[in-house]
């Protein structure tokens, strides 16, 4: 159950990265700034949410899904 919930994150977050383009450098510097810089600083839904710029949802996964 928790692997379904973090492939839920995963997609989320690299949704942001298709909206922007993959290569997108301030995409990519806003990940490395709020996700890995952070680490265990803060629960890790905070800082999924700090990144995405909203709360989590499970739209990204559900279009991987071809649902």
């Amino acid at each position: 159950y928790g692997y379904k919930w973090s492939e839920v994150y995963a997609q989320d977050m690299f949704s942001i990265f298709e909206e922007n383009g993959v290569m997108d450098t301030k995409t990519g510097m806003k990940y490395r700034r709020v996700i890995l810089e952070k680490g265990g600083t803060k629960e890790a839904l905070d800082l999924v949410q700090e990144f995405l710029g909203r709360e989590s949802n499970n739209k990204a996964f559900l279009k991987s899904m071809g649902l």
